[in-house]
Order: structure tokens, then C-alpha cells, then sequence
């Protein structure tokens, strides 16, 4: 009987190994589940987690793409700066500025480069006027030119009415090569270079012939670019004591002595 006891005492139980094999079982059971229903097409844990890091990665991917389209801007917007600088001090240095003038400075040079423009205007405007008025002095020269021609080349007729009826004038016509002397009819008698008559002794034989008759008086006809031959011929007129007259003429026309002849007896 007592062994009996000491048998019972002595005896192991199997109910916590039981449980804990049992709990190792379902727990088996339900990972196997779980890996069963994800293969069948559900998100398993670790896609779970994939997905939030993903997401969370593509949001800190487009807070950095705004930050980094916002730097780009600013970026355009300190280089659109840079080249209107640029572009400022090209200009100031084509006007001989310096880039770093001031607000005031450059303010007074715009005003004196307006004062300038508005000079320069007036300078054109007055510069038209001159011109304006070379070409009326031009024309009025031309005009002017035409008509003296026209005179130079005008008869000119002598008028006696000058001269004493009891003188007989000798004319000698004084050009800037030679002298002539004429009757009262204008006919030429003989011409004297210009050169030569100081010393042209058969110009001086007239002038003594006409300082032998009383009433005689030789008259000088003076073209206008006769005088310097006037000055010499006269010169000899009073070495030999002839009485001698000018008479201008106003240009280079015919001398008319039609009315001289109408008054001759």
C-alpha cells in the first residue's frame, strides 16, 4: 500500500506542454492562413509598410521638387537682374558713364542731353533758314550776273551833249591789252599794245599831232577792264602837255557814235 502512494507522488503531468504545443499549433495555423489569403491577392504587412514609405518618399520627393522649382525661379529671376545690369552698364559705358553714377548725376546729364537735343534742333532749324537764304543769294547773284551780262553787252551809245562845241575830241578806247584810237564815226585808226606804249613812239606822234591843234581834246574810253592801260596812256598825255578827258564805259558793248555824227558840222 505504501509503495502504491509513493508512485502517485512521483507522477508527471502533460497539461502545460499540451497547451503550449496547441497555442504553437494555432498560432502556425494562422500565420499559414495569413500567408495563404495573401498570396490569394491581399497586401501582406510588409507591403503595407513598403507602401506608406513609398508614399511618404513620393511626398518628401514633391515638397523637394516645389523647394526646387522655387530656387529655379528666384535663379531666373537674379539672372533676368544680372543681364538688365548688364545690359544698363553696356549702355551707360556707350554714353562715356560710369556704372556706378548716381540717381542725381545721371538725372543732371539727361537734363543737359535734353538742353543739347533741343540746341541742337534750334542749330538745324537755323542752319535750314542759312541755307535757305545762300540759295536766295544764289539765285539773286545768278539773276543779277544775267542782267550785268545783258548791260555789259549793251550798245553804249556817246552822248555829246557834254562836250563844247568849239572842241574836237580825239577818242582813244583803253582795254587791258591795248589802246585804239577811233574817229567820230568809231572806225578804227591803229591799236597799241599795252606792254609798249610807254615806249611806242608812233602813239606818241598822235598824241603830239592832237596837242598841235588848238581846239583838239583826246577823250580816253575806258572798258571796264581798261583802266591800268588808262593810267599809262594818260600818264603820257600830260608828260606831253595834251589836253585829255575819261570817260568811263559801262561795259563791253558796240559804241554807238550816232549821235556825236548827228551833231558834227
Amino acid at each position: 500500500m505504501a509503495r502504491r502512494r509513493r508512485r502517485d507522488e512521483t507522477a508527471v503531468s502533460l497539461f502545460p506542454f499540451l497547451s503550449v504545443l496547441a497555442c504553437v499549433i494555432g498560432t502556425l495555423t494562422l500565420l499559414l492562413s495569413a500567408l495563404a489569403v495573401g498570396h490569394m491577392g491581399g497586401e501582406s504587412v510588409e507591403q503595407v509598410w513598403l507602401a506608406e514609405r513609398l508614399r511618404a518618399t513620393e511626398d518628401s520627393l514633391a515638397g523637394g521638387t516645389a523647394v526646387l522649382e522655387e530656387l529655379e525661379a528666384q535663379l531666373a529671376i537674379q539672372s533676368e537682374a544680372l543681364e538688365d545690369e548688364a545690359e544698363l552698364g553696356r549702355r551707360l559705358a556707350g554714353l562715356g558713364l560710369e556704372m556706378d553714377i548716381s540717381i542725381e548725376d545721371l538725372e543732371n546729364w539727361v537734363h543737359l542731353q535734353t538742353q543739347l537735343a533741343e540746341v541742337d534742333d534750334r542749330e538745324g532749324v537755323l542752319k535750314e533758314k542759312v541755307e535757305s537764304l545762300r540759295r536766295s543769294t544764289r539765285e539773286k547773284k545768278a539773276e543779277l550776273s544775267k542782267r550785268e551780262s545783258v548791260q555789259m553787252g549793251a550798245p553804249i551809245i556817246i552822248d555829246p551833249s557834254g562836250m563844247g562845241r568849239d572842241q574836237r575830241p580825239y577818242f582813244v578806247l583803253c582795254t587791258a591789252d591795248y589802246v585804239e584810237t577811233l574817229d567820230r564815226r568809231g572806225e578804227s585808226y591803229r591799236r597799241y599794245p599795252t606792254d609798249q606804249l610807254e615806249f611806242d613812239k608812233d602813239f606818241e606822234r598822235f598824241l603830239r599831232r592832237a596837242g598841235r591843234i588848238s581846239d583838239a581834246i583826246v577823250i580816253f574810253l575806258i572798258r571796264p577792264d581798261g583802266v591800268a592801260t588808262h593810267s599809262l596812256a594818260s600818264r603820257t598825255a600830260d608828260q606831253l602837255g595834251v589836253r585829255n578827258a575819261k570817260l568811263p564805259l559801262p561795259g563791253t558793248g558796240e559804241i554807238d557814235f550816232s549821235r556825236l555824227q548827228e551833231t558834227s558840222p
